[in-house]
């Protein structure tokens, strides 16, 4: 799954068309960047070095701070612990590229779609490699159940870790 994600092809047009773009030309926005961090951490369950590792071997601006700094802020670990934090992809979607034509620059498979279908192409694009935790309909729960796998207060975990 992981190489679906690097290759930007996962299925979903937003997360792809950024993956696209940082392979072609070595760069990503600070938003896609926190997109695909949620995207690989949240909804594919995969360690957020591995996301860090890759970033450092194809960003042009490259720089470790800010790179460790904005994977650890997204996976929810670090100075700002938030087992919570999560960007949906539906709804940055409609935010930051409302008339898919990001998607359709990276992604020309879905250039000829209506615009209103570029981020939800269904069978015209790529299966989905797994499901969003919050999807394309209205979120259910709350977020503290979705993002369980950590129990407790970040600072209890913190004191288990180190043994204190």
């Amino acid at each position: 799954m992981f190489d679906a994600w690097r290759r930007g092809q996962t299925g979903y047009p937003l997360i792809d068309a950024n993956m696209k773009e940082l392979a072609a030309t070595g760069f990503m926005s600070n938003r896609g960047r926190q997109i695909v961090c949620s995207f690989l951490v949240r909804d594919m369950g995969i360690d957020w070095r591995m996301g860090a590792e890759w970033f450092e071997t194809c960003l042009l601006d490259y720089d470790p701070c800010s790179n460790y700094g904005n994977w650890t802020y997204g996976a929810g670990v670090g100075n700002d612990p938030r087992e919570d934090r999560y960007f949906s992809i539906p709804k940055q979607a409609q935010n930051y590229d409302p008339e898919g034509e990001f998607v359709a620059y990276w992604l020309p498979e879905l250039r000829a779609l209506p615009r209103e279908k570029r981020h939800s192409p269904g069978m015209m694009y790529l299966n989905p490699i797994v499901a969003l935790k919050h999807g394309y309909t209205k979120k259910t729960g709350d977020s503290k159940t979705a993002f369980s796998s950590r129990r407790g207060r970040p600072e209890d975990n913190r004191r288990k870790r180190h043994g204190y």
